[in-house]
């Protein structure tokens, strides 16, 4: 092995108790994926409204009410 990789902390140290390879296992990919590709920012993201649930709290158009202040 290399001095860099001798000298480095562990990712990972077992304080208590004895898990098993597998149990090391899943615990090592579920830290993995939460954090993420390490990818950084990827730009500005496009606003999306379409179906947001105030919609559902509008009048509709066409009826008595949509036009409130004709008159």
């Amino acid at each position: 092995m290399s001095e860099k990789a001798v000298s480095e902390k562990p990712f990972l140290t077992v304080v208590s108790g004895n898990p098993s390879d597998e149990d090391v296992a899943v615990l090592v990919s579920v830290l993995a994926s939460a954090g993420g590709d390490g990818g950084g920012d990827t730009g500005p993201v496009t606003r999306n409204d379409w179906g947001r649930p105030t919609d559902m709290h509008r009048s509709s158009w066409g009826m008595p009410s949509s036009f409130p202040n004709r008159g």
